[in-house]
């Protein structure tokens, strides 16, 4: 920190004190707001931040929902039948020792466990257990006994050549959630540092309004101790009585500056106290408790551009994942035009008796097996018009993603420039308000000194008052310029929150 800004602490030092002085005592319903402190309340209780927040947190639901795609289904049935119908002739004639028997009555119970799981390669694997028992009036006269037992042991395969073919495509729902899921959080982190950005400027803001109030009121003094002066000069005979009115009309001028700076402050801290989320109260205040920075001008030559700056700038990071997302949308538009070409294969281990326990060991042994092997083809005899205009409207998403990137890009290399730029300007008006502020001082001073000795004049004397209180507004204003400056330049290097101490806790779901 340099000898102009140990000036300028020593200027507005007293001012700011001068009101939380008296806070203990007869402001009790002062607030006083640290800088720091007061960004990371602002982000914790943001009505934005939250908001986004909580969409981080849906996305985040419905990725680790995705996460279930591999999931093993277990499936239960449990079938009971009853019938009572007439036999057919050819079912009488097949069987001579039921023959006579005109009506069939039955009662049949089918059981049925299984285990579905979906396949990374897009097919699906299918494995169950069924016992069927069946009791009628016909099995009696064949046999001893009045019920048959029929055990299926099936293991079954789907597996699709072409479309729906491949871990790409069957993981795209998945691969697109995770994406969604990292950009909310990107946007999270963006409207994090939006809302920091935004509640400087609106502490400045309210800075501002104090220190212009403070720098009105002790104007508004100084014109009331030279109206006083003016009299007893006027009595004594040193001024016409015509002294009196300028005075009186400089007096009146500031008293309604002060009405509107209070005006202003009140408005500054109504707005601050919307952005922390509260319901303001008339007659409380805030105190800002500001954090200078010492005044430096950015580097000559943005280092960071293509580098790890670009590559942390949330947008960017945004409109990457984007990009990755329609490109996985791409390629599954693209699968689904090919034909549809399944391979299926099956095996059956059966059992029959008329006792449960020997269906079910025939079943197990495997002595009686069946196999099963085949394809299936569908194919659109004019074209898959649909899923070729998919893939088309997929293709357009992909180049919206690549210009949007080339457009961030681009905007983010202009706009670091302008920064650049801005915080070197700044830091020269800075520079040169104050070298202004203690020439106006040093005016003021020799004016008052002819004053005292009888040759000045009070309206230069007034002029000169007027001068300096506006070069200190002027030095305020450009001061809070610079902060303003260099917080953007801060955030567009993406350190603002890290200055603050403000840290972004991510809610991640691993991938199983």
């Amino acid at each position: 920190m340099n000898r102009w800004a140990l000036l300028f602490f020593a200027f507005f030092a007293p001012l700011v004190n001068a009101q939380t002085e008296q806070y203990p005592a007869d402001r009790p319903n002062l607030v006083n707001l640290e800088q720091q402190r007061f960004l990371q309340l602002l982000v914790k209780r943001s009505v934005e931040v939250r908001y986004s927040q909580l969409s981080a947190e849906a996305s985040r639901r419905l990725f680790q929902g995705e996460l279930g795609l591999y999931e093993s289904v277990f499936s239960l049935s449990i079938r009971d039948e009853f019938r009572r119908r007439q036999r057919t002739a050819d079912e009488r004639v097949q069987n001579f020792v039921t023959g006579n028997t005109r009506v069939l009555d039955e009662i049949a119970r089918t059981n049925e466990v299984g285990l579905r799981n979906k396949l990374p390669s897009g097919g699906e694997l299918t494995l169950s257990y069924k016992v069927a028992k069946k009791s009628n009036n016909l099995i009696p006269q064949s046999s001893s006994f009045d019920s048959e037992y029929n055990t299926l042991l099936n293991l079954t395969l789907k597996q699709p050549l072409l479309r729906n073919a491949g871990q790409s495509v069957t993981e795209t729902d998945l691969r697109v959630a995770e994406l969604e899921h990292h950009v909310s959080n990107q946007q999270f982190k963006l409207q994090t540092a939006k809302t920091a950005i935004e509640g400087l400027t609106l502490f400045w803001q309210l800075h501002r309004a104090e220190v212009a109030l403070a720098l009105r009121r002790r104007a508004l003094s100084s014109s009331e101790a030279l109206l006083a002066d003016s009299r007893a000069r006027i009595e004594a005979g040193k001024l016409p009585a015509s002294a009196l009115l300028e005075v009186q009309g400089t007096l009146m001028s500031r008293q309604a500056e002060v009405l509107r700076s209070d005006h202003a402050l009140r408005e500054a801290q109504g707005k601050v106290a919307t952005a922390l989320n509260l319901t303001w109260l008339a007659d409380a205040e805030f105190s800002t408790q500001p954090t200078f920075k010492s005044v430096a001008a950015p580097p000559k030559a943005a280092s960071r551009l293509d580098g790890q700056a670009l590559e942390e700038w949330p947008p960017y990071q945004i409109a990457h994942l984007k990009l990755l997302q329609a490109q996985s949308r791409l390629a599954f538009a693209r699968n689904q035009m090919r034909p549809a070409l399944d391979l299926f294969f099956g095996y059956s281990g059966t059992g029959y008796d008329n006792l449960s326990a020997a269906s079910q060991n025939t079943a197990r042994q495997g002595r009686f097996p069946e196999w099963n092997l085949g394809l299936s083809l569908d194919l659109p005899m004019r074209g898959n018009q649909k899923a070729e205009q998919q893939f088309l409207a997929q293709s357009a998403r992909v180049t919206q993603a690549e210009l949007e990137i080339l457009a961030v890009r681009n905007s983010f290399a202009n706009d670091l420039i302008v920064r650049q730029s801005d915080l070197a300007q700044a830091v020269a008006v800075f520079e040169s308000s104050k070298e202004e502020m203690i020439l106006r001082q040093s005016l003021l001073e020799k004016e008052q000194e002819r004053y005292q000795l009888g040759v000045g004049l009070l309206g230069s004397l007034i002029q000169k008052q007027l001068e300096l209180t506006e070069s200190q507004l002027r030095l305020l204003d450009n001061q809070i310029r610079y902060e303003i400056a260099l917080a953007t330049w801060r955030y567009m290097q993406g350190a603002l929150l890290s200055d603050y101490q403000i840290q972004i806790t991510e809610q991640t779901t691993s991938k199983q």
